[in-house]
C-alpha cells in the first residue's frame, strides 16, 4: 500500500481518481489550510482517507497565500504518519508554488524522495534562477536584487544606478512570486520614487523586454522530455495589471514554434538541476525571433490552464506526474480530445455594472466569481480573479482566431457610483 501526502489543493484539483490501475493499494493524504480546504468537492473529498488541516503560515492571508500551510504543523503531520507506515511507501506531492519549498523541506527532513530544498530553491529564487542560466549563456533579462535601504537614502539616484544597469524601463518584482503577484512596472524617475520603497519582501529589478510571452510545460524525468507543450499568451503580465484578460491558447503541435521553445527550455532545466515531474517556463519571443527567458517553476501552470492541457492533449498530467513522482500507475485519460484555451479575468476597482460574455464563435464555459452591483478592490493577484473561462473547438484555426479576438475583451465594467443602474447586462 502506498500513501501519497499532497501538500495543498492547487493543480492537484483535476486528478483523475478514476483512472487509477489500483484504487485499492493507494491512500491520499491531505495537508490542507482550512481556507484551501474549501475547494475540495463532496467527491473529491472521499477519495481522501484523511484530511488534516492546518494553520495558514500567515495571520489574515491574501488569497494568494491563503493555502500555505504552517510547516512546522505540517511536520507535526508527517511524523505521526510516518510513526504508522513505512517511509519507504510514503511520498510526498506538491503543484502549489507558495508551498513548493515547504514540501521540499518536509522531504529533507524526513528522508523522503523527491526534489529537496536545494533541489527546489532555484525555482523559487528568481534571482538564483537567473545567475544560474546567465552561466549557462543562456538569454535572460539584465536583473539585479532590489535594495530598499539605497532607494530609502536616494530614490533619485538609485533609479538612475538601475535605469543604468537595466534600462529607463524596467520591472520590479517579489524573487518568489507568482500569479503576477506583486508585480510592479516603471517607466520613469516619477513613477520609481512613488514607490513605496520597502516591499516588505525581497525584490529584484529586471530589463523590460518587448516580445510576445508564451509558456513551456514539460513532463519530465531521469532528465528527459516525456511531455513538452507551448502556449501563446493573448497578452503581457503587466497588461493584466490594467483589465486586459489574461489568455494562453495551447499551440498546435505541428506549429514550427514549439520544438525550438521545448529544446530552449529543455536547456534551462539542465542549467537548473531538472527535477523529476512537471515545469512551467515562461519566456519572450521578440520581434526579431530571440528568445529570453523570463522565469520557471518546478511544478504545473495554473488551475484553469492545466485542466485546458488536459482536455487539449487528453492528457490526464496529474496522474502521469503521480506516476512518475511515485510509481502509482493510471490507465490512459478517456475524455474526448478536444484543441482548448483558458483565461482569468483580473479585477479591477469599481462597482460591477455590467458582467459580458465573450463574442466568439467557439464554445466556452464562463465561471464568474464576481456579481453585479458588488464592490471589488484591484489585486495583482491573478488568484484573486474575478473569473474564468474555458474555450474549445474541434477547429483549431478557428479556436485561434477567436483566441486572437479576445484581445480587446473586456470582461467587467465597473462604475465608482453604486446608484449606476446594474439593469444593464446586455
Amino acid at each position: 500500500m502506498r500513501t501519497a501526502v499532497i501538500v495543498s489543493t492547487r493543480g492537484f484539483l483535476v486528478f483523475r481518481h478514476d483512472l487509477l490501475v489500483e484504487p485499492d493499494q493507494v491512500r491520499f493524504v491531505g495537508v490542507f489550510t482550512p481556507q484551501d480546504a474549501e475547494n475540495l468537492t463532496g467527491p473529491q473529498r472521499r477519495y481522501f482517507d484523511r484530511i488534516h488541516l492546518v494553520p495558514c503560515a500567515v495571520p489574515d492571508p491574501s488569497p494568494m497565500l491563503a493555502s500555505l500551510v504552517d510547516q512546522e504543523a505540517a511536520a507535526g503531520v508527517l511524523a505521526g504518519l510516518l510513526s504508522e507506515v513505512p517511509r519507504q511507501t510514503v511520498s510526498l506531492h506538491c503543484y502549489d508554488e507558495q508551498n513548493m519549498l515547504v514540501a521540499a523541506g518536509l522531504r529533507t527532513q524526513f528522508g523522503l524522495c523527491g526534489p529537496g530544498h536545494e533541489e527546489i530553491l532555484p525555482f523559487r529564487d528568481k534571482c538564483l534562477m537567473k545567475d544560474r542560466l546567465v552561466a549557462r549563456g543562456i538569454r535572460v533579462p539584465r536583473y539585479g536584487r532590489y535594495d530598499p535601504a539605497r532607494f530609502a537614502r536616494d530614490p533619485a539616484a538609485y533609479y538612475e544606478h538601475i535605469a543604468a544597469e537595466v534600462g529607463p524601463s524596467f520591472v520590479l518584482k517579489p524573487v518568489d512570486s507568482a500569479g503576477g503577484d506583486g508585480v510592479r512596472k516603471v517607466h520613469s524617475a516619477t513613477d520609481f520614487a512613488a514607490l513605496p520603497g520597502d516591499f516588505g519582501r525581497p525584490y529584484e529589478y529586471e530589463e523590460h523586454i518587448d516580445g510576445t510571452m508564451y509558456s513551456v510545460n514539460l513532463l519530465s524525468q531521469g532528465r528527459r522530455t516525456l511531455f513538452g507543450g507551448v502556449t501563446e499568451y493573448l497578452v503581457n503580465s503587466t497588461d493584466v495589471q490594467a483589465g486586459r484578460v489574461n489568455a494562453d491558447i495551447n499551440l498546435i503541435d505541428t506549429d514550427p514554434r514549439v520544438p525550438r521553445m521545448v529544446r530552449f527550455a529543455e536547456q534551462a532545466m539542465d542549467a537548473l538541476g531538472w527535477p523529476d515531474g512537471a515545469s512551467h517556463l515562461e519566456l519572450f519571443c521578440t520581434a526579431g525571433g530571440e528568445l529570453v527567458f523570463l522565469e520557471v517553476a518546478a511544478r504545473f501552470k495554473g488551475m484553469a490552464g492545466l485542466a485546458a492541457m488536459q482536455r487539449n492533449y487528453a492528457v490526464a498530467f496529474v496522474n502521469e506526474t503521480l506516476r512518475i513522482e511515485a510509481g502509482i500507475e493510471s490507465r490512459p485519460y478517456d475524455d474526448e480530445q478536444v484543441y482548448c484555451f483558458d483565461g482569468v479575468v483580473p479585477k479591477l476597482h469599481g462597482v460591477v455594472r455590467r458582467l459580458v460574455e465573450p463574442d466568439i464563435d467557439s464554445e466556452y464555459e464562463m465561471t464568474w466569481k464576481v456579481r453585479l452591483g458588488e464592490t471589488v478592490v484591484r489585486t495583482d493577484s491573478l488568484i484573486a480573479n474575478g473569473g474564468t473561462f474555458l474555450v474549445w473547438n474541434k477547429d483549431y484555426d478557428q479556436l485561434y482566431r477567436d483566441f486572437k479576438r479576445l484581445a480587446n475583451y473586456t470582461p467587467i465594467h465597473y462604475t465608482e457610483d453604486p446608484a449606476t443602474s446594474l439593469e444593464d447586462r446586455s
